[in-house]
């Protein structure tokens, strides 16, 4: 539902503000060749508005950037940075036995898009264009580490388990069209759609290994390593935002 909105808003606005404006050859309002821009979008609807960055399919953009290369020719480079890591600590007592158990997981995340907008002159403020883009996606190992600790009033015991998932890659296209409308000079709001089509291939040897050392025995080691690969190939319409804003400079 909320995609048809998108659609809706996309295919609609561009008439309505035109209506409004009359076209002139230079406008004192949009940028020119040599000049910059970022962008960032307004996600979600009344309840739950949020304001990020262009989102690519397998992680989150930090920095997106435009750059005029003519005046109706722009580059458009995005570039993503996400470090998953967390820490959680937990105790339980059981009678005269405490276990205490910490576990931390951490994955990298690397994305960088690449592509290129046609602007089509339509009036002073008005200014829609077509798009097309490249996504790369690099997925880190996937390291996750539980140390747990057994109090008794005989001793005490450990278990030492590191567990560790291959990472992959992400190939996308997306091909599309939107428009921007500059409210102030230099200062822009709009949205676009596009068609994706994203490939990715994320997993490989997983491997598991752990290391008891029990209050009462000997130490134990179990070792263990499996395959877990998945390739997915997918196409959809992608809806960036219901808003994003640009500024030049």
């Amino acid at each position: 539902m909320k995609k048809l909105v998108y659609i809706f808003l996309f295919l609609s606005l561009p008439s309505l503000l035109l209506a409004q404006d009359s076209t002139s050859s230079k406008s004192p309002f949009k940028p020119q060749k040599g000049d910059f821009g970022t962008t960032l979008n307004l996600t979600g609807l009344i309840d739950n508005i949020q304001l990020q960055t262009t989102n690519s399919e397998l992680g989150q953009n930090l920095l997106f950037l435009r750059y005029y290369l003519e005046d109706d020719l722009v580059l458009r480079l995005g570039l993503g940075v996400d470090f998953n890591s967390y820490k959680r600590s937990v105790a339980d007592s059981v009678i005269n036995t405490l276990v205490e158990e910490d576990s931390l997981f951490n994955r990298f995340v690397f994305n960088i898009s690449g592509g290129i907008e046609k602007h089509f002159s339509s009036s002073k403020r008005l200014d829609p264009y077509v798009f097309g883009q490249m996504n790369l996606t690099f997925v880190g190992k996937e390291n996750t580490e539980v140390d747990t600790k057994i109090t008794a009033p005989n001793g005490v015991g450990t278990v030492e388990r590191i567990i560790k998932k291959d990472g992959g890659i992400g190939f996308g296209l997306l091909f599309g069209g939107g428009f921007n409308y500059f409210i102030a000079k230099n200062f822009s709001v709009g949205t676009e759609v596009g068609l994706l089509i994203n490939y990715s291939s994320i997993g490989g040897t997983i491997s598991d290994n752990t290391i008891s050392n029990p209050i009462n025995g000997s130490s134990s080691s179990d070792f263990i390593t499996s395959e877990n690969k998945v390739n997915q190939a997918e196409i959809g319409v992608q809806a960036n935002a219901l808003l994003n804003f640009s500024y030049f400079f």
